[in-house]
């Protein structure tokens, strides 16, 4: 099961450095809540457009650790990866981000509940 869980964290990472709306809108549940380092809590339809319209722009995500735990009905993802992006038009920047996100199994299929994410 923890492999099927890295998978879907994974696959998060990959469509988040490519602006891959299309992945993420089919990972991610309906009301997930994406907390930025800033401590900005941000629905999902408002992240997706900002993908969309570029102004959250996500170069590459460089994974270097990652646990998994079983919790309740879900699983606690922790990973920690060096995300290169351009936020709200700030030139390209490098950060050692810490995602902690939640991910439950709804109707049969992995869905990221919601991420908090801060520096490491």
């Amino acid at each position: 099961m923890n492999e099927e869980i890295l998978n879907l964290y994974r696959a998060y990472n990959v469509a988040m450095a490519a602006d891959d709306t299309v992945v993420l809108d089919r990972l991610l549940a309906p009301d997930f809540t994406l907390t930025h380092m800033t401590g900005y809590v941000q629905l999902r339809a408002e992240w997706l457009g900002e993908l969309q319209r570029g102004t959250m722009r996500y170069f590459s995500s460089v994974e270097d650790h990652v646990t998994v735990t079983a919790v309740g009905d879900g699983w606690r993802v922790v990973g920690q990866n060096r995300v290169v992006a351009s936020i709200h038009g700030s030139g390209k920047n490098e950060w050692p981000l810490n995602t902690d996100m939640m991910v439950q199994r709804v109707a049969g299929e992995l869905q990221i509940m919601g991420a908090v994410v801060t520096t490491y």
